[in-house]
């Protein structure tokens, strides 16, 4: 789903709107939404989390974009969460579903000397273990919609927990370690700071 908000980024949500999408959402992708929220971690990420990542009260996230690893603490309603989910025993925490596991063979159209083309196998890619990101983007574009929400993506749910612990006077620093983001600089360009800034500089210079 395309991040259709204001500068291209995703619609923030309150806290009532993420309830109702999470009660709209069906398994697993309601827990994989929750998730994404509270550890202020990309869906991607969640959707590659295995059974051993979530232990001692904490998420370990591995962060593809940075190549780094976070601990998150589970706050008491997502220990909930996935109290009440049906979790595997092992493995990936969200398994992709077994008629996606299948080995994918890679073509390349090839010239012949004659001018003909023709399809030439040039490897395969292994099958998919978790769920996809994909899914998980339909699958919410589906409850948006019915919900009537507008500008969610996969993005949301991070950027909803990053601006909702900064209106709540969170240090910069103490998000950007929740959602780790490689510099404050690039933390407050994901929390559109400066246009709020702005704002609330236009709105104090003219109030009554």
């Amino acid at each position: 789903m395309p991040k259709v908000s204001r500068k291209g980024q995703a619609e923030v949500l309150n806290q009532e709107q993420l309830t109702q999408l999470w009660a709209e959402l069906n398994f697993p992708h309601s827990l994989i939404a929750q998730l994404a929220y509270y550890t202020g971690s990309r869906i991607s990420e969640v959707c590659s989390l295995k059974i051993e990542d979530i232990s001692a009260g904490q998420v370990v996230v591995r962060q593809h974009k940075t190549d780094r690893t976070k601990e998150v603490v589970m706050v008491p309603r997502l220990k909930a969460a996935i109290a009440q989910a049906q979790m595997p025993s092992s493995g990936y925490l969200f398994p992709a579903a077994k008629w996606t596991r299948a080995t994918v063979k890679q073509y390349r159209i090839q010239r012949q000397a004659n001018g003909d083309y023709y399809f030439a196998r040039v490897g395969e890619r292994p099958p998919r273990q978790h769920i996809s990101t994909r899914a998980v983007d339909k699958a919410l574009r589906k409850a948006s919609d019915l919900l009537g929400l507008e500008g969610v993506s996969t993005h949301t749910f991070r950027r909803s927990l990053a601006t909702h612990l900064y209106d709540a006077g969170v240090p910069l620093r103490q998000i950007m370690a929740i959602t780790g983001h490689a510099s404050l600089a690039s933390l407050t360009s994901y929390l559109n700071l400066e246009q709020r800034a702005a704002g609330d500089a236009l709105l104090g210079f003219f109030a009554e």
